[in-house]
């Protein structure tokens, strides 16, 4: 079977939440006989900033990345930069598209990433092409909450429309979680097949928890932070709910000076300095000391108050056998795992939560453990993969 996905820009190496679930979604596919042909409209920023200017990229054996780099990609993308919906992806793929139509002639089934540019690529099919609407968040739900003069409801409404054109439209559905496939079906009237694949983790990265390796007393030092300080992690994307999020940490820094927060992520270019504090670190967006990161924490955080979908970051902590602290809302979509695995709290408790569990290092390895053990399980993006493929195998073939 030969798949065509469909994505609003670069995805590999993938340095985002969403970049994983693009890759992670298909990459076991060539495994079982498939052939996936990935199609990017338009680059990214991590893609400039290394200056990788390529158009083609082998990343396996029958699975390629095609980049069509287009200016116009970029000028329309430019809204989000300002915290917009990709509401314009469907206007630039409609008048460039080089190399799009030759791929859907090519495929056998055609995956389409959000609904940015489904309506465009849904138009260019052949009669009984099937098309797949591949959820990343009920992007409704993301955006209500949109914070922009004059134009509010007219985004909300867009956003709202083109959604609904997908759901309306889409063979098959592919969600995060049961959660947003209720909503389809109840607020959106889908009827259709849907497919739920978790977000995950590779199964290469699921691993002990290392606070005692070279590397993780060498960052404390680069850190200034004293090798007996209890240290938590928060990760996250330059994202507004992801920074709204960091703020909450620098209230809780103040109520525990004792206690070392690290921020990892182009989430700190969002922080204002005058929230800065002497026992939070701002490190900006890693990638040569990534993993070393996991290690020189011992708890994770998962402060969230706002956005959609499911937190990728928690099966990333998890898999890095870290014990958690969320909110109840950072755990939508995850929400059947307990207290064992994952440790709830309003976000004005997250300070005694925290004190308790730096004195109680038996229970954080005994939650560490389950944790690992979880992700190994039930998160991981091979397993999805493997249903996914053997879901849409069962649909179209």
């Amino acid at each position: 079977m030969n798949i065509l996905q469909v994505v609003p820009y670069v995805s590999y190496p993938p340095r985002i939440g969403g970049d994983h679930r693009s890759h992670g979604l298909v990459k076991e596919f060539p495994s079982f006989g498939g052939k996936v042909y990935r199609y990017c409209q338009g680059g990214s920023p991590g893609m400039y900033k290394d200056l990788d200017f390529r158009r083609r990229v082998e990343i396996a054996n029958n699975y390629v990345e095609f980049r069509h780099l287009n200016p116009l990609h970029e000028i329309t993308k430019a809204p989000m930069l300002l915290g917009y919906p990709n509401l314009l992806a469907a206007y630039s793929l409609w008048l460039a598209s080089d190399g799009l139509q030759e791929r859907i002639e090519w495929a056998d089934v055609v995956i389409v990433r959000e609904p940015w540019q489904f309506r465009t690529v849904y138009e260019m099919l052949p009669e009984e092409m099937p098309i797949v609407f591949s959820s990343h968040n009920v992007e409704t739900e993301r955006f209500s909450g949109i914070d922009q003069p004059f134009i509010e409801k007219w985004v909300i409404e867009r956003v709202r429309m083109l959604e609904q054109f997908a759901v309306d439209h889409a063979e098959a559905i592919i969600t995060t979680c049961e959660r947003d496939s209720a909503i389809y079906r109840e607020e959106f009237g889908y009827t259709g097949p849907h497919i739920v694949a978790p977000n995950g983790t590779y199964e290469s990265v699921i691993r002990d928890h290392r606070p005692d390796s070279a590397a993780a007393h060498r960052l404390r030092k680069q850190y200034l932070i004293d090798e007996d300080a209890t240290v938590c992690l928060f990760m996250g994307s330059n994202y507004k709910p992801n920074a709204e999020a960091a703020e909450e940490i620098f209230k809780m820094a103040r109520e525990l000076p004792n206690v070392e927060f690290v921020i990892m992520g182009s989430v700190g270019n969002a922080l204002s300095s005058h929230s800065l504090c002497d026992n939070v670190t701002v490190t900006g967006y890693i990638e040569e000391d990534y993993e070393v990161h996991f290690d020189l924490a011992d708890i994770a955080l998962n402060p969230m108050l706002s956005g959609g979908g499911t937190n990728i970051k928690l099966i990333d902590y998890m898999a890095r056998s870290l014990p958690v602290v969320s909110t109840p809302f950072g755990m939508r979509g995850l929400e059947q795992l307990d207290e064992s695995c994952i440790i709830t709290s309003d976000i004005l408790d997250f300070p005694v939560v925290i004190q308790e569990l730096s004195t109680q290092d038996a229970i954080r390895q005994k939650i560490a453990a389950r944790c690992r053990r979880t992700a190994k399980e039930r998160y991981t993006w091979e397993e999805a993969s493997q249903r996914v493929w053997t879901e849409m195998h069962r649909f179209f073939q």
